[in-house]
């Protein structure tokens, strides 16, 4: 009998169950929700509301995007005058007619608020004759960890199995080839 197929045929089934197993995921089994985790939950975002303005935002790249609403209706708040400041630094906030957003990229006051710590912001708004001062912190969490190697480590060991596998069938399939003593084949 050949080995060779049934070789390569368990060395598939293998390696099959070998990347189910890392496949799924790290989703919960049950109807809990999934935990958001303490870096990336609200890592770069700000809120602020007073009675008249609420302020929400957050770091998206280079830039903080920061979106104005009336407080009482959530209606946008087009075309404000928006200053903000973090310590000594200061910015103005770019209206973003497309987007309805207000858009900072100051390079030095962005770069401050990518620093992981607290950041108070104070944001002047100006829309009419209405103004407002609006207190907010921004939590910038550290870098978090690198992931660990999950997938690609289970892969390796699936191509290794593979391999391994492979391996013994060529050995099987040769040693059933070899001539008998007498010369014949079995």
């Amino acid at each position: 009998m050949n080995l060779l197929i049934p070789s390569l045929l368990a060395a598939a089934l293998a390696g099959g169950s070998a990347t189910a197993a890392w496949g799924h995921g790290d989703e919960p089994h049950g109807d809990e929700p999934h935990p958001a985790s303490a870096a990336s939950a609200d890592a770069g975002r700000v809120e602020a509301a007073t009675d008249a303005f609420e302020l929400v935002g957050r770091l998206e790249g280079s830039a903080l995007v920061l979106y104005l609403n009336r407080y009482a209706t959530s209606e946008p708040v087009a075309g404000a005058t928006l200053e903000l400041e973090s310590g000594p630094l200061r910015a103005v906030a770019t209206y973003q007619p497309d987007h309805g957003s207000y858009v900072v990229t100051e390079p030095r006051f962005v770069q401050a608020l990518r620093r992981p710590g607290e950041h108070a912001l104070v944001a002047t708004v100006t829309a009419g004759q209405e103004a407002d001062l609006l207190e907010a912190t921004l939590s910038q969490a550290e870098d978090p960890a690198p992931e660990a190697a999950g997938p690609a480590v289970g892969a390796a060991a699936a191509a290794a199995a593979l391999l391994i596998a492979a391996m013994g069938g060529a050995w099987a399939w040769r040693v059933r080839r070899r001539p008998t003593a007498r010369g014949a084949r079995p």
